[in-house]
């Protein structure tokens, strides 16, 4: 996956979009703005890992077509 994901500074509060695949434990992420250099762990990478399997979920939801043959449907 190659999508980017927005980061936001805990001491700034600027957000900056990051490549998903570089937001793995342990990254070292620099906030362009105020030049906080800090490590991805703890309640961050938790908030970050939710963020990509909810953007994991919506991409799906959008690759599945609606009323697909041999989608069920209940007769009315």
């Amino acid at each position: 996956m190659d999508s980017q994901l927005p980061f936001s500074c805990p001491i700034c509060g600027r957000k900056t979009d990051y490549p998903v695949a570089k937001l793995k434990k342990g990254a070292l992420l620099t906030c362009p703005f105020c030049k906080l250099k800090l490590t991805l762990h703890g309640h961050m990478l938790e908030e970050v890992e939710r963020e990509i399997k909810k953007k994991e979920e919506k991409a799906s939801k959008k690759a599945k077509p609606r009323g697909a043959p041999g989608s069920r449907r209940k007769a009315g």
